[in-house]
């Protein structure tokens, strides 16, 4: 199918043989098996025009292919053979080549060539006859020997002639496409190059508009999206593999087909190169007969081929993708059509979002250049993102006046596509609905035909499959949806003026469930209608009526009529759930319908005190375990900011202290939620802010100063004390509340409120240990290191919050992990050197002895651990074991206890407790036999396999065991690092070790790879010179692909582990440059959107970044940047963080210093951002310092300045510049920070290019400092 005659080439011009060479290097390079991206490619391909010497070289991949001998050849192009004399005369330069010179001197191109032992192989398309290739290889060494050269220092010399590149092209699909329509041949019809398929009319008519904002999404979120410019790289980047498969998929119109091959069509370099000779390009409408047969020849032949499918629906795309995967295939697929998903496991998908309004308006004022700004905006808007629909309203208005009447303009577009009356009446029935399926049920969709439009039901889906020619239907999975929106609103609702309200409600009444719901939902768009309200009239007196409206059969309707009619709909509801008793409440179904419904008139501010009164009510009666969708409603509402609502501070404080007056303990507690949601500092919300699109506009409201704010906190604060005092069955939630954000509730300006509650629970229970917690972490990490009265203050509450008495303390210290409980007289920037991770387990420990010489304490101390939930009762269990006058009794009241709980809180002391004990009593063997009794006969500790085994002493059999259940799930990773906690894996050997740790990495998902670093960070404890088994072992879990996800459980203490083994790979001089790669490999994985892993990096990656960047900036730089060239923004976001100066949130850490990536050698870098300034200087920028202090006087950084002079006058340089100065993430006050930056700022106010800028961004600082806009 793909093969190629010596005849198709023998009369090749030079011109076309070069093109020939040219792109046979670039389909022959991919064999060897070099990636495509870039930055990160040492290959070097040069072709010179007019039959010249090309030449290639390249690093990794292979050393060799079919067709190189080696990664250094030199080629020398002549498209007619003259016999052995003209190849012994190609050798020497030019002026010796005459028979006149007697000195003959080889070309530079060869002598190079012998210098480094590279290859040198002639070309011609004249096909030759054996011995003579064999002869021009002689004739060749000649010249070289004649020129007093040695030709045994070349690795190969050969000669290409017709034959030879015939059979070479023939292994290159898209090169045979290339040579055949050169000849114009027919045999590969309907397969093209990209410059042929560039040809057809719908992709050079209109002529193309620059769009490099155009976004094309790779998920569901909006950010996880990269621009035009990274389209092409993206792809390439995505199929660097053989075997992968991307698809661009999205409605008609929407640009797919021309966004990819404009795209491709402009790559320059290797991409370029790869375009041309890889891609070979398709419509399956023309070739769906022999693409199979295509895809399949590609496969066995095992050749290198990117195929390109457009209009391929997803089923068959699916079908080209399973031949792609087969094995050995070098093959890769694109496909383009209107179905798709979001994400596919094995399928990169891409889906074009609608055009930008700047794109669009390029468009039209192309096409339109009589038109007036404010025609081209009204027309803009028609378009709704849609490049072919504005292509239509160019043909509309080409040669008429633009008319600003909506019903007009959509009229005469529809006239501009040829739509006639049957069609648009087919379009007006499906602007009814979100979408519809006609195959699905073609008896329904037949009868909403017949019903809404008067049509036959086959003549409907005529129609539409006409306007879906016309761009005006879109097509996915056999759904069909009318567009742009603009116009499929304006055929809405004037079909709605033609039914009678009675025809809508009895269709609704009988429709199938998803036709009703996809009518319902075009309602908000379809507003004001009188048909609708009519409609709703209705619907209020029956399936809506009184206590109806909550019933769950009306939970389909509610989304879409309290948006056509929100007052109406709000007395309905009100009448329902603001009036009956409250007993009355617990019947009404809470559904996602009704708590929508709520929201959006919670969101109204003429409408809030009903819905939050409603809200209240529902809440009061909502389930008290764990968080009720209700009750997140309720606490979102009177959130701060973020609330989703109109009304002000005022009106929610109103409504809420009129709901607080009621003496009903249900409303109280519903009340005490959302005086919670009221001091949250931390602020979600599960739906965007929504405008009721016929009422006038009115933004969401937002505290407008701090003064606001805090007044908003204080009487939120007040209102909890009074409540605390005055129902003691509220007090564990108004605690846990409060405690809960009171780190970011610490401000002079609530301290007053936050010491008097503090106090009263303290007077009350002798201790607040959350508060303690709280409390201690805002000394430790906000805190000055100079005290200050408010500190001081600070520090005064913190003490009044410690217990006195010895158990209390003894579970205060064991309550959180060990680490998390700081020392207040000590500061986060002091204790980084050597941290204190153990004051707790030292503090427990010195207070065992005591409790376990006290009968009360004793007693007490067993009964509370045993019985709440700890996160580290092991060291206090541990210290005490050595000191039980009687260790079986004492275990024996252990084990009762735990069971008597009826709950697993305490089993971590029971088993830790076992553990200590087994070990001293270690010569009293029937005592321990005594204990694994009890442990094995508790109805508690013996439900779980992991106890017992992690209690007692490991061996190599134990362990094996122990790793068989890992495997197979009877035991978490999370759980199984308690096995190794008191040195327990010490003794066992290092295969029983290695198959252990492959067994928790292999559950990385759930979490196998942190719990393998926590195991090995213990091991290496101390040990300094640890085996190079063991430091193999090490990398292999440094290196699990569940690393580079947001680590599970706590996660100090996995970064702390991860730290600790990086820093022994170090000590072992074990970080080589393939290491290096495989983490920057490894941190690009984890900033990735695509493919089959989800979630945000782990912070830990900072840590393994700069340790080797350290040592090998070489590797790591072209890993990175060459991803950052083709990241979204979401990828880009997370990338940032792991290698800017500070983590987002961090507290009282520089933000204006360096990355781990400033490591990097300067010239690597500012070679690599001159190649593409605007698209690569924003990621210098995240990690350059960009400040250096002398005493208290701040400046420019050197490296910074050499920024700013090379790029200072580019808007990339200063918007990157800017995100820096605010960033838009950080803990404590930014104050300090914004402070750095006057003087800097100041001194560049005069500077030519850079300082208009300049005294614009010093302003912000200043009014930002002035109005302590970002203080805390």
């Amino acid at each position: 199918m793909f093969t190629i005659h010596p005849d198709e080439i023998k009369d090749f011009t030079g011109d076309q043989l070069v093109g020939l060479l040219r792109r046979l290097l670039y389909a022959e390079v991919r064999k060897a098996g070099v990636p495509l991206r870039g930055v990160e490619v040492p290959l070097q391909i040069t072709v010179a025009d007019g039959g010249q010497d090309g030449s290639i070289f390249w690093e990794g991949g292979k050393d060799s292919t079919d067709y190189f001998p080696g990664r250094d050849i030199v080629f020398q192009c002549k498209a007619k053979d003259s016999g052995d004399a003209q190849w012994k005369r190609e050798v020497w330069t030019k002026p010796t080549q005459t028979p006149r010179i007697e000195k003959k001197a080889l070309s530079d191109a060869v002598q190079g060539a012998l210098d480094r032992g590279g290859s040198y192989i002639g070309i011609t398309a004249k096909p030759l006859v054996n011995p003579k290739p064999d002869d021009r290889v002689k004739a060749i060494r000649q010249g070289i020997i004649q020129a007093g050269g040695d030709p045994d220092k070349l690795s190969a010399i050969k000669v290409y002639e017709g034959n030879a590149l015939a059979a070479w092209a023939s292994t290159h699909p898209a090169v045979a496409v290339w040579i055949k329509q050169i000849n114009a041949r027919i045999d590969l019809a309907g397969f093209s190059t990209l410059d042929h398929w560039g040809t057809r009319a719908d992709i050079t008519t209109p002529p193309f508009v620059d769009s490099p904002d155009r976004r094309f999404s790779l998920g569901a979120q909006i950010a996880d999206a990269i621009d035009f410019s990274q389209l092409a790289e993206r792809l390439a980047d995505e199929l660097d593999q053989p075997r992968t498969s991307a698809r661009i998929w999205g409605a008609s119109g929407i640009g797919k087909t021309r966004s990819l091959y404009h795209a491709l069509s402009t790559s320059t370099g290797l991409l370029g190169g790869s375009t041309a000779a890889n891609f070979i390009f398709c419509d399956y409408r023309e070739v769906r007969a022999d693409l199979w047969k295509v895809a399949n020849q590609i496969v066995k032949e095992r050749s290198v081929a990117v195929l390109v499918v457009d209009g391929c629906p997803l089923e068959e795309a699916r079908r080209l993708n399973e031949i792609a995967r087969a094995a050995d295939s070098e093959l890769r697929i694109i496909t383009l059509g209107a179905d798709g998903i979001d994400h596919d496991d094995q399928c990169v998908m891409i889906r074009p979002n609608q055009a930008d309004r700047s794109t669009i308006r390029a468009i039209l004022k192309a096409g339109l250049p009589k038109a007036k700004g404010d025609e081209l905006d009204y027309l803009t808007e028609f378009c709704d993102g849609f490049p072919r629909i504005a292509v239509l309203a160019i043909e509309t208005y080409g040669k008429r006046s633009i008319l600003k009447s909506a019903d007009d303009v959509a009229q005469q577009m529809l006239h501009a596509a040829g739509a006639h009356r049957e069609t648009i009446r087919a379009l007006e029935c499906l602007s009814l609905f979100e979408k519809l399926s006609p195959d699905d049920n073609p008896a329904d969709f037949d009868d909403i035909a017949e019903t809404l439009v008067h049509m036959k039901g086959e003549l409907m889906y005529e129609n539409l499959v006409i306007a879906a020619g016309q761009h005006l239907v879109g097509r996915n999975y056999g759904a069909m949806n009318a567009q742009p929106r603009p116009i499929a609103d304006f055929l809405g609702r004037r079909r709605l003026e033609y039914l009678r309200s009675s025809t809508l409600v009895d269709f609704l009444d009988r429709a199938m469930t998803h036709h009703r719901d996809a009518m319902l939902a075009r309602w908000r768009y379809l507003r004001p209608s009188p048909t609708l309200s009519a409609v709703i009239n209705i619907l209020l007196r029956g399936i809506l009526a009184d206590d109806k409206i909550v019933h769950p059969d009306a939970a389909a309707y509610l989304s879409a009529v309290v948006r056509v009619e929100p007052d109406r709909i709000a007395r309905a509801l009100f009448d329902a759930i603001g009036r009956p008793p409250l007993d009355d409440l617990a019947a009404i179904p809470v559904t996602d319908a009704l708590i929508d419904a709520l929201r959006f008139l919670a969101g109204r501010q003429d409408s809030f005190w009903a819905a939050a009164r409603m809200i209240l009510r529902l809440a009061a009666v909502a389930e008290t375990e764990g968080s009720p969708p209700i009750v997140s409603l309720l606490r979102q509402i009177f959130q701060v900011a973020a609330a989703g609502t109109q009304a002000d501070d005022r009106h929610r404080r109103e409504a809420l202290e009129e709901a607080l007056e009621e003496d009903d303990p249900r409303i109280r507690r519903a009340g005490v939620e959302a005086l919670g949601g009221m001091i949250q500092t931390y602020l979600t919300r599960s739906a965007e802010f929504e405008q009721t699109g016929a009422e006038p506009f009115r933004p969401e409201w937002r505290p407008p100063d701090q003064s606001t704010m805090y007044a908003y906190f204080n009487w939120a604060l007040e209102r909890l004390r009074e409540i605390w005092g005055k129902a003691p069955e509220l007090r564990a939630a108004i605690e846990e509340h409060v405690a809960g954000d009171l780190r970011n509730l610490l401000a002079p300006e609530l301290l007053p409120a936050i010491d008097a509650f503090v106090r009263e629970v303290v007077a009350g229970a002798g201790h607040y240990f959350r508060a303690t917690k709280s409390i201690g972490d805002w000394l430790y990490f906000d805190s000055t290191e100079k005290p200050t009265k408010f500190s001081r203050a600070v520090r005064a509450l913190y003490d009044a919050t410690l217990p006195r008495d010895p158990v209390d303390q003894a579970l205060l210290h064991s309550r959180f992990w060990m680490s998390d409980l700081h020392d207040p007289d000590k500061r986060y920037a002091q204790d980084q050197e050597r941290p204190d991770y153990d004051r707790s387990a030292r503090i427990v420990a010195t207070l065992a002895p005591g409790i376990a010489g006290d009968d009360d304490q004793r007693f007490r101390a067993i009964e509370a651990f045993a019985t709440q939930k700890l996160n580290t009762p092991g060291p206090f269990a541990v210290a005490l074991a050595d000191h039980l006058p009687d260790p079986v009794s004492a275990f024996e009241h252990a084990v009762r206890a735990l069971d008597a709980s009826g709950n697993h809180e305490g089993v971590n002391f029971v088993g830790t407790l076992l553990s200590a004990l087994d070990k001293r009593l270690t010569e009293r063997p029937d005592d321990v036999k005594k204990l694994v009794g009890m442990a094995r006969a508790s109805e508690i500790f013996a439900a779980n396999p992991i106890y017992i085994p992690t209690s007692l002493r490991v061996t190599d059999d134990r362990l094996d065991e122990f790793a068989t259940d890992v495997r197979e799930g009877k035991v978490s990773p999370r759980q199984s690092t308690v096995i190794s906690h008191g040195r327990r894996l010490e003794q066992v050997s290092m295969a029983a070790l290695e198959r252990f740790i492959a067994a928790l990495l292999d559950r990385g998902e759930d979490g196998g790879g942190w719990a393998a670093l926590e195991i090995l960070s213990l091991l290496l404890h101390d040990n300094k010179a640890p085996s190079a088994e063991m430091i193999e072992l090490v990398k292999l879990a440094l290196l699990s692909p569940s690393i580079a996800d947001d680590s599970d459980g706590h996660a100090a203490n996995s970064e702390y582990n991860y730290d600790r083994l990086f820093q022994a790979l170090e000590a072992s001089a074990a970080i080589d440059k393939i290491f290096a790669r495989a983490v920057a490999l490894q941190i690009e994985q984890a900033c990735r959107t695509t493919g089959a892993r989800y979630g945000r990096p782990s912070d830990a990656l900072r840590v393994g970044l700069a340790m080797v960047v350290r040592h090998a900036p070489d590797e790591v730089w072209p890993v990175l940047a060459g991803f950052y060239e083709i990241a979204t923004r979401v990828e880009r976001e997370r990338l940032n963080a792991i290698v800017s100066a500070a983590k987002p949130f961090a507290y009282d850490e520089t933000r204006t210093g360096a990355g781990a990536l400033f490591e990097v050698p300067l010239k690597l870098m500012l070679d690599w951002v001159k190649a593409d300034p605007d698209a690569r200087i924003g990621f210098l920028l995240t990690f350059f310092p960009i400040l250096e202090q002398n005493g208290e006087v701040f400046a420019w950084h050197f490296a910074l300045q050499q920024l700013a002079k090379l790029y200072g006058g580019r808007k990339r340089f200063r918007e990157a510049l800017r995100q820096r100065i605010y960033p838009s993430s950080w803990g404590g006050s930014l104050n300090p920070h914004l402070s750095s930056f006057k003087a800097p700022l100041k001194a560049w106010t005069a500077d030519r290019v850079i300082g208009d800028w300049a005294t614009g961004m010093l302003a912000s600082v200043e009014r930002s400092l002035e109005n302590d806009f970002y203080g805390r």
